[in-house]
């Protein structure tokens, strides 16, 4: 399975991010350039009250930038998944991941107490397959907005990323700079191979 292989900024440095929505534009853009069939793959937004519901069915409030991006896609129809996270999930999908989550994470025992836990009460999925599950944590305190990822036999981990705004910039960046060698990052670049598959 992927990962969120876009590193996330040095520390120290707070650089200004785009809306959510500015970011997808970007993205959208560079794949009607250069990988059509996939921009193809991404649903159309989803509407206010679609992620309504999920919110009353989840229980919890969605993270602002999650909010954002469904609104500019209701998740994806990829097989390998188009951005460097698995495909995205709909709010469906989002919905039917968070509910077996929870459904085997209140199995075991004591997690709460869990140092590393496998799941937490407050993560919303938004990203994956196969169990391996990229997400957000929707909770107060210190990890509040932060990307993590929640393999389906190991523990999970944060990923450095305070947000998905944060990271879908810096996707996008990686997208339009994917020709350049002059930068200095270690940032991921995508190509895109002769099927039009993007490899990050």
């Amino acid at each position: 399975m992927l990962q969120l292989m876009i590193e996330p900024p040095l520390i120290g440095i707070t650089p200004v991010i785009p809306p959510v929505a500015t970011s997808w534009q970007r993205i959208d853009a560079w794949l009607a350039r250069h990988a059509p069939a996939r921009l193809a793959e991404l649903a159309p937004p989803a509407s206010p009250q679609a992620i309504d519901q999920l919110e009353v069915a989840l229980g919890v409030r969605l993270p602002a930038d999650l909010r954002a991006s469904l609104l500019c896609h209701d998740g994806d129809s990829s097989y390998l998944g188009i951005l460097p996270c698995g495909p995205l999930y709909s709010t469906d999908a989002i919905a039917d991941v968070r509910q077996r989550r929870m459904k085997t994470w209140e199995g075991e025992d004591d997690p709460d107490e869990q140092e590393t836990p496998w799941w937490g009460r407050q993560w919303i999925p938004f990203a994956g397959g196969d169990g391996d599950e990229h997400f957000i944590d929707a909770g107060p305190g210190l990890w509040q907005d932060h990307l993590g990822r929640a393999p389906h036999a190991d523990h999970a981990y944060f990923l450095g990323w305070p947000s998905l705004g944060t990271w879908l910039h810096e996707v996008a960046e990686a997208m339009e700079h994917h020709d350049r060698t002059d930068r200095l990052d270690s940032v991921a670049h995508p190509s895109v191979d002769e099927d039009g598959e993007i490899d990050w």
